[in-house]
């Protein structure tokens, strides 16, 4: 090895591992399933909506960052959001939200808070509660 490049051999491992972490960490993976508890097929016409929301602001409607919709809906129903890291930021508080409409008209909504760790890998599981009519 050449005499000039053996200090630069640290620097570029440390550039290296670096750059590693950088691209891996570049996009965060959010994925899980939406399900609901009744034994019931719902209509062709029904529609889910999953996002992803910042709920930083109190008495403030929640930032919607990223919204996954389809319908043919069946339970569990699969959602995967991949968003940059850079879109998130620090000190602020990330949930998934869903909903299922009919026609417009809400059906199912979840009741509890969802947060999102950026941090982590595992799969959500986001229960939907039938709204009373």
């Amino acid at each position: 090895m050449k005499q000039w490049f053996k200090p630069l051999l640290p620097l570029a491992v440390a550039a290296s591992m670096l750059t590693g972490c950088a691209t891996s960490n570049a996009v965060v993976e959010i994925h899980g399933e939406v399900w609901y508890k009744e034994r019931m097929a719902l209509p062709e016409d029904a529609v889910i909506t999953v996002q992803v929301q910042d709920v930083s602001l109190m008495d403030a409607p929640a930032e919607v960052i990223a919204e996954f919709e389809r319908n043919d809906v069946s339970t569990p129903i699969p959602f995967q959001f991949l968003i940059n890291r850079d879109q998130f930021e620090d000190g602020h508080t990330y949930n998934v939200g869903a909903r299922i409409t009919l026609n417009d008209k809400l059906m199912f909504i979840n009741t509890q808070a969802y947060r999102i760790d950026l941090d982590s890998s595992e799969p959500m599981s986001v229960l939907v509660q039938k709204v009373a009519r």
